[in-house]
């Protein structure tokens, strides 16, 4: 989902929610619970070139997820794990080419019965 406070569509409110079903894992007793994603962000794009071609995006995002269902097996145990995350993004967007090149890191805080660190990705999108 995604709301645009202005009409020019300056900027981005957007939010996304995953859920997932988990299977038996290979060599254990364990079928993982289901977990809800929370994905957010918000992006202001301003631009570069005085014709709008280019433009840079930046902004705020996280994630929250949660198990919301147990574990079962003999190898599971009583605890759902969560883990929360806030971090940003910058992209360059060239609208000519439909083409934008995004930079994101994520720190996660609150992780419970999971690993909990820090990431970051590089992506390259292009419409056609």
């Amino acid at each position: 989902m995604a709301w645009y406070p202005w009409a020019d569509k300056r900027m981005a409110v957007t939010t996304a929610l995953t859920y997932e079903i988990h299977g038996k894992k290979d060599g254990f007793d364990l079928t993982p619970g289901q977990n809800l994603t929370f994905n957010w962000g918000i992006s202001q794009f301003l631009p570069l070139k005085k014709d709008m071609t280019l433009l840079l995006e930046v902004g705020p995002a996280g994630y929250d997820s949660w198990q919301i269902t147990d574990d079962s097996g003999s190898a599971a145990n009583n605890t759902r794990d969560q883990v929360h995350a806030v971090g940003g993004q910058i992209s360059l967007v060239h609208l000519p080419w439909h083409a934008a090149l995004t930079f994101h890191g994520f720190y996660e805080f609150a992780a419970k019965d999971r690993f909990q660190g820090s990431s970051f990705g590089i992506n390259l999108s292009k419409k056609f």
